[in-house]
């Protein structure tokens, strides 16, 4: 069983990874079975279509980034210590490669998308939003200031990544973000 478990891990993070990359349309399952070491055939076994694995590789992503960003903010006690770590969920993508964000990727493919998925990817961007606006909150910031707030700063973080990405230059995105971050702080 655990070897089923790491061979359908490895499918689903070497699928991230090439999606980050390459995006939807540029790779194929073939590419995947190259990178694991293990047959196509046996990539079919876990996920029937391409849809099935970005289902699951989506859903592992969203997961992990939630998970993960809770984890770094559970000690944090300033609100600019939290929204740098927001960013920096973003960021440590950039630092692999120049990767975007996973859901970011997948919706500039979104032509390529089912509904299903569209909607997740939406629902990301949504509770990205939900979860700024929270924290905003929590710091006693009005629900409607808040709200524009959050969404000003999921845009920018989302356009940041995408120069950053063209450009190669971690800085930018550091220093759009870091504004972003005072001046949301300084408010």
């Amino acid at each position: 069983m655990a070897k089923k478990e790491n061979t359908e891990t490895k499918i689903i993070e070497t699928g991230e990874k090439l999606i980050q990359e390459r995006g939807i349309n540029g790779f194929s399952f073939a590419d995947i079975a190259n990178i694991v070491g293990i047959r196509k055939a046996s990539i079919h076994y876990y996920f029937p279509t391409k849809t099935d694995l970005v289902k699951s590789v989506l859903e592992h992503y969203i997961n992990h980034f939630f998970t993960s960003l809770d984890d770094r903010c559970y000690t944090l006690s300033s609100l600019e210590e939290i929204l740098t770590a927001y960013t920096d969920q973003f960021k440590n993508s950039l630092q692999k490669n120049y990767q975007v964000c996973l859901c970011s990727m997948l919706s500039m493919e979104s032509f390529s998308l089912d509904n299903e998925l569209q909607q997740e990817i939406h629902t990301f961007f949504n509770k990205n939003v939900w979860w700024i606006q929270k924290k905003l909150e929590e710091f006693r910031i009005p629900e409607e200031q808040a709200s524009t707030m959050a969404n000003h700063l999921f845009v920018v973080v989302q356009g940041a990544q995408l120069i950053t990405q063209s450009s190669k230059d971690i800085s930018y995105f550091d220093s759009i973000v870091s504004k972003e971050i005072h001046s949301i702080i300084s408010g």
